[in-house]
This record gives C-alpha cells, sequence and structure tokens, in this order.
C-alpha cells in the first residue's frame, strides 16, 4: 500500500510539474536583447533623461544667450477729463469744465546687447556644453538602464537554472523514496529511511515551489523595468554563457575612455570653468544700442493746441560701467571658482572610483571562472557518486544516510555552480558598464 501511495504521489508530482512546464513553455520566448531593445524604448528613466536633454538642447540659442536683439510693441493710451483754466502771455484765457483730454502713443521699441565684456560668447559656450551634457547623461541612463535590465533578466535564468536543479533532486528523492518502501515492505530496511526520504522529498518540493515564486517575482520585477503590466506572460533564454574574456589594458584604457560617468563628470568641470569666466564679466562694462519707431497723438479738449501728432524714430546707446557693488562680483567668482575645483575633485574621484570597480570586477571575473571549473568538476563527481550510493542502497549494502548524503551534496554543487555562472555574467555586466559597452 505504502508502495502504491508513494508512486501515486510521485505520479501527481510530475504531472503537476509537466504541467506547469507545459504552460509555460507556451509563453513568447523574451530574449535578452529584445528585453533591452523594450526597455529602450519605453523605460520610464530613459524617458526622463531624454526630456531632460531635449530641455538642454532646445535652450541652447543664441536668443538665451543674450546675442540677439529683443522687439518689443508699446501702446499708451490717457484719457483725462478736467477743468481747465489757461491764461496767455497776451491777457486771453481759457477756461473749460469737464474738458476731455486723450494722449495716446505707440512704438516698436528694439534693444541689443553690442557689448558686455563678452559674457553673451560665455554663455553661449556653457549652453553647448549643457547641451553635450545632456546627451552624455542620456547615453549614461541608457547604458545604465540596459544593465539593469540584464541583471534582471538573467536573474529569471538563474532562477529556472535553480529549478530544473530542483526538479532533478526531487526526482532522484522519488526513487529513493521508492527504493526504500519497496525495501521496508520486503523486510530488508528500517521504517526511518523510507521516512527519512519522505520527509527529503517533500522539503524538496517546497523549496522548488519558493524558487518558482522567487523567479515570479524576478519576471515582474523585470516587467516592471520593461514598462509592461506585471503580470506579462514570458519565458527566457535558459542559457548563461562563459565566452567573455576581456584584455586587461585595452579594456582600462576603453574604461577611461568611454565610460559614460566620468565623461559626464568630466563635462560638468568643463562647464563649471566656463561659469567662472562668465562670472567674471559681472564687472565689466556693458554697452546697449537702443531704437525705437514712435507715433504720438495728443488730443485737447481746451487750450491754444487742440491736437498734436507726431511719428519719428530714435536711435541711441545706453553705456554702464560698474563702479562699486559692495563686493558682490568678487564673491561670485570666488565662489564660482570654488565650485570648478570641486567639480574637477569629482572627476578625479569618479576615475577612482572607476578603476578600483573594474579592478574588482575582473579579479571577480578571474575567480569565478576557477570556482566554475571546479564546481563543473564537482557536478560530475557528485552524479557518479550518488549513482554509486543509489545502487548500493537498492542492493542493500547500506542505509538510507548514504543515498541522502549523496543527494544533498549533488544539490549544493548543482546550486553552487548556476551561482558561479550567474556571477560570471553579472562580473561581464559591470565590466562593460564601466567600459560604456552595452
Amino acid at each position: 500500500m505504502k508502495k502504491h501511495r508513494c508512486l501515486f504521489s510521485a505520479l501527481i508530482f510530475l504531472v503537476c510539474y509537466t504541467h506547469f512546464q507545459s504552460l509555460q513553455a507556451q509563453a513568447p520566448v523574451l530574449s535578452a536583447a529584445d528585453a533591452v531593445k523594450i526597455a529602450l524604448e519605453s523605460n520610464y528613466d530613459i524617458r526622463l533623461s531624454r526630456a531632460d536633454a531635449d530641455i538642454a538642447r532646445l535652450n541652447d540659442t543664441k536668443g538665451n544667450a543674450g546675442m540677439l536683439p529683443t522687439v518689443n510693441f508699446v501702446a499708451n493710451e490717457n484719457i483725462t477729463l478736467s477743468a481747465f483754466q489757461q491764461q496767455l502771455a497776451n491777457g486771453s484765457e481759457f477756461v473749460a469744465s469737464g474738458a476731455f483730454f486723450n494722449n495716446a502713443n505707440a512704438g516698436v521699441q528694439l534693444s541689443w546687447t553690442l557689448f558686455d565684456g563678452h559674457r553673451m560668447q560665455l554663455m553661449k559656450s556653457r549652453l553647448e556644453q549643457n547641451a553635450a551634457l545632456g546627451q552624455l547623461n542620456l547615453q549614461s541612463m541608457v547604458q545604465t538602464t540596459a544593465a539593469n535590465v540584464l541583471l534582471a533578466y538573467y536573474e529569471i535564468v538563474r532562477g529556472k537554472m535553480q529549478e530544473r536543479a530542483l526538479a532533478e533532486v526531487i526526482v532522484l528523492n522519488e526513487e529513493r523514496l521508492r527504493i526504500a518502501e519497496a525495501r521496508l515492505t520486503a523486510g530488508f530496511a528500517a521504517q526511518t529511511d523510507a521516512l527519512q526520504a519522505r520527509i527529503d522529498l517533500n522539503q524538496r518540493r517546497s523549496d522548488l515551489l519558493l524558487q518558482q515564486n522567487a523567479t515570479a517575482t524576478a519576471k515582474r520585477s523585470l516587467n516592471r523595468l520593461l514598462v509592461r503590466a506585471p503580470e506579462t506572460a514570458f519565458e527566457v533564454d535558459e542559457t548563461l554563457d562563459n565566452t567573455y574574456s576581456p584584455n586587461k589594458t585595452a579594456l582600462t584604457e576603453q574604461v577611461l575612455a568611454q565610460n559614460p560617468t566620468l565623461i559626464s563628470f568630466q563635462k560638468s568641470a568643463e562647464i563649471a570653468a566656463i561659469l567662472v569666466d562668465e562670472t567674471r564679466t559681472l564687472g565689466k562694462a556693458r554697452l546697449t544700442g537702443i531704437s525705437q519707431l514712435n507715433a504720438l497723438r495728443t488730443d485737447n479738449g481746451a487750450g491754444f493746441a487742440l491736437n498734436n501728432t507726431q511719428a519719428g524714430i530714435t536711435v541711441g546707446a545706453s553705456f554702464v560701467a560698474p563702479l562699486y557693488s559692495g563686493g558682490n562680483v568678487k564673491r561670485q567668482v570666488q565662489t564660482a571658482q570654488v565650485a570648478a575645483e570641486q567639480a574637477k575633485l569629482r572627476v578625479e574621484n569618479q576615475r577612482a572610483i572607476i578603476e578600483t570597480e573594474l579592478e574588482n570586477q575582473l579579479s571577480s571575473l578571474q575567480v569565478q571562472q576557477q570556482i566554475l571549473g571546479m564546481e563543473d568538476e564537482n557536478v560530475r563527481a557528485a552524479r557518479e557518486n550518488l549513482s554509486v550510493s543509489t545502487a548500493r542502497f537498492r542492493v542493500g549494502t547500506t542505509n538510507g544516510l548514504e543515498p541522502q548524503t549523496a543527494q544533498n551534496s549533488l544539490e549544493q554543487v548543482l546550486i553552487r555552480r548556476n551561482m558561479a555562472l550567474y556571477n560570471l555574467k553579472v562580473a561581464e555586466l559591470r565590466i562593460r558598464l564601466l567600459a560604456g559597452d552595452l
């Protein structure tokens, strides 16, 4: 009876697991490249960074730098109703009660800064650099998002590999339980072997359920990065290749030349230096050209002149030379200089961070490659060990502890091998992110 229950339980598990796998197989397979492509089109962080870059690009104009004139149309009209009395030199007198007066004028005014100590040119240069910085920040966000998407993708791959490892161990546990119950029925073994085998089997089934839930959670996290509904079904390519082998010297040069974050810091330092020169111009003279086309009409309800109409053009210039500003210009220049020094320090600090991170990831890549080689050997040894232990248990030359230990060893080496493959891929992605090569 116990044997039949064991076989029935194993059959139910295999049917359920096979059905679960078939349902997953029906979902479309999402490749890593397609995941990155979807993210680049839809990810919120990239869209926000692209909007920031567009704002910086739109602000990069001569008009925003003050290099172009401003033209305004101005019109005014004033109406007055008042008592009026006017005494002329010849003795004539004008007296009116409730006299109507109207004064209307209109004009086109042009103002153009002709010289301001080259502040306009410096501001235009700064706006150009801001636009370039916006593009660099966008590229950095693209690289970071691609890395995050790939890390999330390969976390799912690792989860699926763990599921396969657990499913393999479950099948082995089922076989051990079947042998233990068969030996118990025949009177060749203690009941404890069968009970322990069932406990181990249920534990592995529980582990598989937990891993499946973790994989589902990882899928929802990836869907969020791809701006898709959390429940969007998909499968992944369940492989983790191990072919990345960079040249350290060439890679170091590439990282220092192409790292998006480092280049962004360098561009920020250039902008800070421009801002120092731009601030210095606040203490220089400013020459502004002025031109105005006017039309004026005055209507008088009483008085010697009943109306007056004028039209003409006015051309002039305004010259302003700062003499004393309470030390504000000097303070602003000093503040800008300190900010420029801070920007240089950030560049040096970021370079040191990147160099350290590169060394760490290269070291991790080398260590994980060595670990993977050992774990591949361990997997082969653990499978052979389990095969021998199971055969000995089947013929009754050992108790259930030996195959149990062998199964646990196989499970652990499979998990460690999967983790080594995943860590290798993580190290590769982080190195490629440092090199701006994603």
